[in-house]
């Protein structure tokens, strides 16, 4: 008698737990219900303490109903927020180059077997051609940009300004925008760490995206980290996860 009590009273606490939650969530505003989906992964979550979702989140001004690129996108984490946030009015891409599915495909399937990402497609191209839909509202390049600079082998890898910029601008609708994420290297080393280090230098990145036709419209300091140290590689333990990230909103002009 005393274990079925025990057993009800357990259920009956869970129950109003789990309403709690739901009333929880919908008192939050869109965003921040993003990021309280009780199917998120773990890993998500865990990566949620470093990469501050709800800023970056609340600086982009993702909303209901955008049709968003997740360009070199990965293995989706952001996809999945935008996923939620736009809902079935909206649409979002996830974009990945050969090069980025090599690290990054079994995650990216497995966040979107059995359509589980209903606002999603999946968009597998090369740099040369990177099918991209037209008159999206933003294309987020999340600590990806560096990338274009990277200098590789294999020619299909690899790209130049002159290949990416008109593809991302004629992509973007008039006044929508472009959001970049980096890792910030040296002022005055321009994209010459981009292969040594995975870093890229924030004057020379802005003045760059601007001579390509974006504006900057705006910046944060969510991600900053004046104590790292700019001489490692993004991948050495001592900044992984704890580099100085600049965050940027550009706009593609109305004209």
């Amino acid at each position: 008698m005393v274990k079925k009590l025990y057993h009800i009273l357990r259920s009956a606490v869970f129950a109003m737990f789990l309403v709690g939650c739901s009333e929880d969530i919908e008192n939050m505003s869109i965003i921040e219900q993003s990021l309280h989906q009780p199917d998120r992964f773990s890993d998500d979550k865990t990566s949620d303490k470093y990469r501050k979702p709800q800023d970056i989140l609340e600086f982009s001004d993702i909303k209901p109903k955008m049709k968003i690129i997740d360009l070199l996108g990965g293995g989706g984490y952001y996809t999945e927020l935008f996923n939620y946030i736009v809902g079935e009015e909206g649409k979002v891409y996830i974009q990945n180059t050969t090069l980025f599915l090599r690290f990054s495909k079994e995650e990216l399937e497995k966040r979107l077997k059995n359509n589980r990402l209903k606002n999603t497609i999946r968009l597998d191209s090369d740099f040369a051609d990177m099918k991209l839909p037209k008159n999206v509202d933003m294309i987020f390049i999340g600590l990806s940009f560096h990338d274009i600079y990277v200098e590789r082998d294999d020619k299909l890898l690899t790209t130049t300004r002159e290949e990416f910029f008109p593809q991302i601008y004629s992509a973007i609708k008039p006044g929508g925008k472009l959001v970049i994420i980096d890792h910030a290297a040296k002022i005055g080393t321009g994209n010459t760490l981009s292969t040594k280090l995975h870093r890229i230098d924030e004057d020379w990145t802005i003045k760059d995206i601007e001579s390509a036709g974006f504006k900057l419209i705006k910046k944060s300091d969510t991600l900053r980290n004046p104590k790292d140290d700019y001489n490692l590689d993004i991948w050495k333990k001592k900044v992984f996860h704890k580099t100085d990230r600049f965050v940027h909103l550009y706009e593609k002009p109305l004209k």
